[in-house]
């Protein structure tokens, strides 16, 4: 059941990320003045409900195995759940596996809501800690 929820997710996200660079009169775009903070999570986690405290070396091979990285804003019912790409539309998901271990991340870049989809491209990722 696990296994087929996450296959799900990753493949509505990665069909939400083929037709992000298509605009619409839908998206938002607006410049974000200082970073984004917030915490560095698996998709799966998210989907779940069962967060994890991730080790450096664990989420480094986990990010390798195809397990997407995500930045969770916020807690409780509020929290918001960004999907982080770099300026040439990749994904950054290896990219903030390096930063599951903090608890603390931020992002400086653009946000995109795009489908319901909260997006961030990213500038600049650094440890807020």
């Amino acid at each position: 059941m696990k296994k087929t929820l996450g296959i799900f997710l990753i493949c509505l996200m990665v069909a939400s990320v083929s037709t992000f660079a298509q605009t619409t009169k839908k998206t938002t775009v607006k410049k974000a003045p200082k970073p984004i903070v917030g915490k560095v999570v698996s998709l799966n986690e998210v989907a779940t409900g069962n967060f994890r405290t991730w080790t450096k070396m664990e989420a480094d091979t986990a990010a390798s195995l195809g397990t997407p990285f995500v930045l969770l804003v916020g807690t409780g019912s509020s929290a918001k759940v960004y999907i982080v790409l770099f300026e040439d539309g990749s994904f950054a998901g290896k990219q903030l596996a390096k930063y599951a271990f903090n608890k603390k991340v931020g992002i400086v870049g653009k946000t995109k809501v795009k489908n319901k989809l909260n997006f961030i491209i990213a500038e600049k990722i650094e440890s807020m800690e």
